[in-house]
This record gives C-alpha cells, sequence and structure tokens, in this order.
C-alpha cells in the first residue's frame, strides 16, 4: 500500500486530462456542466448564441478534428449583445495584463501560494489502488445510490478480500516473529546487539569481546551460520577427546559472531523507514477522511451533464462519453459509517504497520553481513504491498474505474487565487517573496519529513535495545540471557508484535563474564 502525493485528475486542482482547475488544457479543465472541478470557483461559462454554436460544429465537421478546449474563446464581452456596461467595465479590467516580463512572477506568485496550501492542509482522501481504500469507498458509494444489488455485490467481495488481505499481512508478520523469537533461539543465537561494532579499535575500545569471551581482531570474525558451524565442529572434537580439550582449544579457533559493518546496518534501517512511511502517509490520509469529511450521508456519486449547451453537442466537441459525466468523489460519511471503518479499516491496518516495522527494524537489526541487510532492508517490505496485490489481482474492472476515478476533497480553497488579478498577484509576491521578506520563507529549509523519519528510525531502534540487549560495565552493549521457549504453541499476535511469552527458566547463553 503505497500512498502517492497526486496532484493530478484525482485531487481536481489542474489539467493534463484531469479535472483541473487550470493549465494543462485537458478535457475536464472545464466540466461538461461548465463549472470548474470540485471546491472551486463555479463560475459558469458565458452563454453562446446558437448560430456560434452551429458555426463551431459545422468547423469541427470540416476539419476532422476534435476540440479539446472546447468552444473558441470570445473575443469581447460586447460580442455578446447583451450584456450590461457594469459587466463590460469589469471584464475589461479583469484583462488588464502586467508586464511581459513580469508575467514570471504572476505565475510563480499563484504556483506559490496554491501549491502551499496543498502541502500544510491536504486533502480528504483514499488509497485509490489498495483493498483498504475500497472497503471505505465502496460502501459510501453503494449508500449513495441506494444500495443497487450490483454495488452490494462489489461491497461483499471487497469485504471479503479485506479479510484475506488481514489474514496473509497478520500470518506473513507472524511468522516473521516465529523466527525470531522460536527458531533462533532454538538455533542457539543470541541478540545481535553492538557484537563486533568497533572491531576496528579493538582490544581496547567497547564490543570487543564476542559472545564465546574472546577479542575481537578482522579475520576471527564471522556471521552466525558459520561461526556457529565452527563452534559445533570444536565442541564436537572437545566431547569426543576430551582429555584434549586443551589441544583443540589452541589448534581450532572458531572466531567471533558480530556485526559486520554497524554504520551499514542503520543506513538500511533508514531505507526500510523510508519505504514503510510512505504507507504510513496513506494511513494518515485515511484518518483525516474520516475526522474532517462532514458526518452526515452526502452522495459519493453524481451524474452532471452540461447545463451550459446541449448535452450531445457538448459529446461531439469535447469528445465525451456517457461515463465522462458520473462523477466520483469523497463526500460526507454517517457517524456510524466513520466508527465502522476506524475499527475494522483503519486500525488493523495501523496495526499491521506498527507490527511490520517492529519486526523489521528487529530483523534488520539481526542481521550481520552487509550484503544480507541490503538485500532485506527493501524484501521486508513487500508485506505491506499485499493489499495492493490483492486488489490489482482479485477486484473487477467496475471497482478498479470506480476507485481510480474518485476524487479527493481538498481541506483548502484556492478562490482567492482563482479571484486575484495579475496585479495583485504580483504585488503580493513583490512583498512575501523578494528582497528582505523572502528570508521570511527560508524556514522551509528544514527538512521535516527527513526528521520524522529520523525520528520514527530513533525510536525502533532504541526500542529494539531496550527489548533484547544489555549494557555492561565498559560499555559494551551485549545481548541478554537467551532463554528457548518451553513449547511451540502458534502465538500469531504475540508473535506479529514481539512479546516473548512461557520461556524456560534456564538460560542456554549468557555473556561470558558478565
Amino acid at each position: 500500500m503505497r500512498f502517492h502525493f497526486d496532484q493530478g485528475r484525482r485531487h481536481g486542482l489542474h489539467g493534463g486530462g484531469g479535472h483541473g482547475l487550470h493549465g494543462g488544457g485537458g478535457r475536464d479543465q472545464v466540466g461538461p456542466d461548465g463549472r470548474h472541478s470540485k471546491g472551486r470557483s463555479t463560475k459558469a461559462l458565458p452563454g453562446r448564441g446558437e448560430s456560434q454554436l452551429q458555426n463551431t460544429l459545422a468547423k469541427v465537421a470540416k476539419d476532422k478534428k476534435p476540440v479539446s478546449e472546447g468552444y473558441a474563446p470570445l473575443k469581447s464581452v460586447e460580442a455578446e449583445g447583451g450584456e450590461a456596461q457594469e459587466s463590460n467595465e469589469g471584464a475589461s479590467q479583469a484583462r488588464v495584463r502586467v508586464a511581459e516580463e513580469d508575467r514570471p512572477q504572476v505565475a510563480a506568485s499563484k504556483a506559490i501560494s496554491i501549491l502551499q496550501k496543498m502541502e500544510r492542509h491536504g486533502f480528504c482522501g483514499i488509497e485509490g489502488d489498495s483493498v483498504y481504500g475500497a472497503a471505505v469507498a465502496m460502501p459510501q458509494i453503494a449508500r449513495s445510490s441506494g444500495w443497487p444489488g450490483t454495488l452490494i455485490a462489489l461491497v461483499v467481495r471487497i469485504y471479503f478480500f479485506t479479510l484475506i488481505n488481514f489474514l496473509l499481512q497478520g500470518f506473513l508478520l507472524s511468522m516473521i516473529g516465529e523466527e525470531q523469537l522460536v527458531m533462533y533461539p532454538f538455533a542457539g543465537q543470541m541478540h545481535l546487539c553492538n557484537f563486533g561494532s568497533s572491531i576496528r579499535s579493538c582490544p581496547e575500545g567497547p564490543d570487543c569481546t564476542g559472545p564465546d569471551g574472546t577479542i575481537y581482531s578482522p579475520p576471527r570474525l564471522y556471521s552466525y551460520d558459520i561461526w556457529s558451524t565452527r563452534k559445533f565442529v570444536q565442541d564436537s572434537m572437545k566431547a569426543v577427546w576430551p582429555e584434549k580439550a586443551e589441544e583443540i582449544d589452541k589448534a581450532m579457533d572458531p572466531g567471533e559472531y558480530g556485526v559486520e559493518n554497524y554504520f551499514c546496518r542503520m543506513a538500511c534501517v533508514f531505507i526500510f523507514m523510508l519505504a514503510v512511511v510512505d504507507d504510513l502517509a496513506g494511513t494518515v490520509m485515511l484518518a483525516r477522511t474520516l475526522l474532517y469529511v462532514p458526518t452526515q450521508a452526502e452522495s459519493w456519486v453524481a451524474y452532471e451533464p452540461p447545463t451550459w449547451a446541449k448535452k450531445e453537442e457538448v459529446k461531439l466537441i469535447k469528445d465525451l462519453g456517457e461515463l465522462d459525466m458520473v462523477k466520483f468523489k469523497v463526500a460526507g460519511i454517517p457517524f456510524h459509517w466513520k466508527v465502522i471503518n476506524f475499527a475494522f479499516i483503519m486500525l488493523p491496518k495501523t496495526l499491521l504497520w506498527y507490527a511490520l516495522v517492529k519486526s523489521g527494524v528487529h530483523y534488520l537489526m539481526e542481521t550481520a553481513g552487509i550484503v544480507d541487510v541490503v538485500v532485506n532492508a527493501m524484501a521486508l517490505t513487500f508485506v505491506l504491498e499485499v493489499d495492493e496485490m490483492v486488489f490489482n489481482r482479485f477486484t473487477t474492472g467496475l471497482t478498479k474505474h470506480i476507485m481510480g476515478s474518485i476524487e479527493d476533497l481538498p481541506n483548502f480553497e484556492t478562490s482567492e487565487e482563482e479571484s486575484q488579478t495579475e496585479q495583485e498577484a504580483l504585488d503580493k509576491f513583490r512583498e512575501t517573496e523578494i528582497g528582505s521578506a523572502r528570508w521570511g520563507a527560508m524556514k522551509m529549509v528544514v527538512p521535516w519529513r527527513v526528521l520524522q523519519v529520523t525520528a520514527l528510525q530513533i525510536l525502533f531502534v532504541v526500542d529494539y535495545y531496550l527489548s533484547n540487549c544489555v549494557r555492561l560495565e565498559d560499555g559494551s552493549v551485549v545481548s541478554k540471557p537467551m532463554h528457548v521457549p518451553a513449547d511451540m504453541t502458534y502465538r500469531p499476535m504475540q508473535w506479529m508484535f514481539g512479546i516473548e511469552t512461557n520461556l524456560v527458566e534456564d538460560a542456554f547463553w549468557v555473556m561470558p563474564g558478565s
């Protein structure tokens, strides 16, 4: 499940073939009803005479070219013949333009103002390529349509697919937890913590003593699989010839188990956090939607035929079909549906995200090899993509079209920018962005998203150390004493969240000399 800050068609902000407010020249720059897209200025296009409409249609038929921009712009307000003197004066004032060399600053003024509102306030929306988003949207669309049979069937299907997704993600996370909490201890593996992290400063520095009680050196550093095999061979020979134990210890050095590169491990944890934060953003957007959309039964679907000309003529000129006049959009949700979506969609989604991040950080912190930790950093994130795979493989084309067409609801207004003259935009730009005032915008230099990802990394890494490691008097951070589970009973909830239960009393490993 990935959240993409799409500022195109779904958000209904600008053209390029989407439901836009300005620019791009897409066919929905002005909707078939003569209005701008959602939440914006809804001033209707000026009416045209029947003769002008016929001339336009004749020109289209003659040229055999689609007219993507609709009707040709009016030459002047006076051409309408029925406009009042006041309208002429207002239109003339609105058409006053600044000097050509100042127009880039006008463009920058409007772009900065609108995009800053998008950045600060965001949208109420849902994920269009995930079973989570479909489980929220499809019931509201069915409700808005009076619960028709086809949409009821699609709602039942999407709830079934959401359940499958929960079971798959939960099972995978419980298996990762079983590996860490059950299989590692049975294999005799202790927590990696900071074993070998200061090998370049050994033997004087901290973290220079390995889990076997000897001092680290680069030739003696191994991954757990290799070290445990060498240790097993040494112990086996000592068990067969106990009288030669000292000779075997001198002749056979198993080495020590430790991390190959501490900083590579931390960098990979950071990359892992970058990948999972994208999914967290989708959860935050869902929470914002449930919180900020009106708590009332508003319609999520509408049929919007044109009101400024005949529908058939508009369909011909703008190359539209009936489906283009069906609009899906985020709108109000009744209170009981908000409760249902929070309890059965958002809360499980959040818990699964937390379980994956906790297990993923634990797994990466327990990976000693450089190549292994680099590969595992991105391999773990596939668990969060299961919901997208289920949606793309199992849902019908009808559901995919609806989800891909839903327009997000902006949490901001752009009426000020829409009504602002070019001179007003230029004056505002020079007041707030040029000269000494520009330094007020330097606060945007602070990379807040980088700080957020770093804070999350610190939070989960500290949790790993507090849960699995202890600090010795010399400053070394080593594994806590290790115990094997008393049984193999399947405990999915405990394993998902890294909770150890029912351990035997005697430890199979403790740090030598501690």
